[in-house]
């Protein structure tokens, strides 16, 4: 499993540049790209509808191949595998603010959408709203463990936002990959960040992996989690360290992702 990781600046890319780069993607993502109202939703879109596809041509899939389609949950998945795609390749996006992230893999386990998640957050409190009311509106999606991992008074105030972002983007890629999109409810779901283990329904799930990572982008930062069933017996959950596993996780700036697209898939 690797991550791309793609910094966005919504003054960067110019309206010629948006114009250009979404005649790349098929007149359906088209449709759905243009109906958003904001127009930096409607880049964060276009680039994750890019990244799959640049994905599908480093694997030497031409570009008139690629086909996509979606589960009955609404899950995209690659849908080129009869055209030459070797071996299957299972992807998952996510954005938030100024990031967008695909994680991908070979398909191992359950197709065609394979069983792999991602989710970031930017670790950021909404505007007026303190951190126990933020906690208090989602509380209901929170172990009474979780609540008190986050409301804990010796615990300082930014690791605590951490944490619960940690906590979400973790019940986030476990529930994108499963593929049940809204179906599954996150208290279901308890992350012990102290001990590094993960519950459903109060068991550890077997054959799991999942890496925590940090990302930052002038001042901000967000944290992510990757998930991707691999089989087994045993659950591994590890945290991105950018010194020893760099080839991971690579970021890059939208404005280029967008032009190497251009290049690439014309």
């Amino acid at each position: 499993m690797q991550v791309w990781a793609i910094s966005y600046q919504p003054s960067s890319i110019t309206e010629d540049l948006y114009q250009r780069a979404l005649a790349l993607v098929d007149p359906e993502s088209r449709s759905r790209i243009q109906r958003f109202y904001r127009r930096e939703d409607a880049c964060r879109c276009l680039i994750g509808r890019l990244l799959p596809r640049l994905l599908l041509r480093e694997r030497g899939l031409s570009p008139d191949l690629m086909t996509f389609a979606s589960t009955d949950a609404g899950k995209p998945y690659i849908a080129s595998t009869s055209s030459g795609l070797d071996p299957p390749m299972g992807f998952n996006v996510s954005h938030d603010s100024g990031m967008v992230v695909m994680a991908f893999a070979e398909g191992r386990y359950d197709p065609p959408a394979y069983r792999i998640g991602v989710d970031v957050m930017e670790v950021k409190l909404p505007p007026r709203d303190t951190f126990r009311g933020f906690v208090h509106t989602v509380g209901d999606q929170l172990t009474r463990f979780e609540h008190q991992l986050l409301l804990s008074p010796e615990i300082d105030p930014q690791e605590a936002l951490r944490r619960f972002y940690l906590l979400w983007t973790m019940k986030e890629a476990y529930t994108k990959a499963l593929g049940l999109g809204l179906g599954f409810e996150f208290r279901r779901v308890e992350y012990n960040i102290v001990d590094n283990v993960l519950t459903v329904d109060g068991v550890v799930p077997k054959g799991w992996e999942f890496v925590v990572f940090d990302l930052y982008e002038d001042t901000s930062r967000y944290v992510g989690v990757a998930a991707r069933f691999v089989g087994g017996d045993s659950t591994q959950i590890s945290h991105y360290d950018r010194t020893n596993d760099g080839a991971w996780l690579s970021q890059f700036d939208a404005t280029a992702i967008i032009e190497k697209a251009m290049e690439q898939l014309n």
